[in-house]
C-alpha cells in the first residue's frame, strides 16, 4: 500500500470510503482525489472505466506512476 501514489475506490456511500482508509491505513490526500463515483454522478454501467480512467488522468497529472 505504501507504495501507491493514489487510489480510486468505487464507492455508491462515502462510508465504503471511509472504512476502507482506515482498514488500509491510507491517507486521505491519496484517495478519490477527485470526488470518486459520487461527484461524477455514479453512472451504472460504467463507474469501473470512468474512476480507471480519471485515476489514470491524475496520476500523469501529478507524475506519479502507481
Amino acid at each position: 500500500v505504501e507504495y501507491i501514489d493514489l487510489f480510486e475506490v468505487n464507492e455508491a456511500f462515502a462510508s465504503v470510503v471511509m472504512k476502507f482508509m482506515k482498514d488500509m491505513g491510507v491517507a486521505e490526500s491519496k484517495v478519490n482525489v477527485n470526488g470518486g463515483a459520487i461527484a461524477m454522478g455514479h453512472p451504472l454501467g460504467a463507474t469501473g472505466c470512468i474512476i480507471l480512467g480519471t485515476l489514470l488522468d491524475e496520476l500523469e497529472r501529478r507524475n506519479l506512476r502507481y
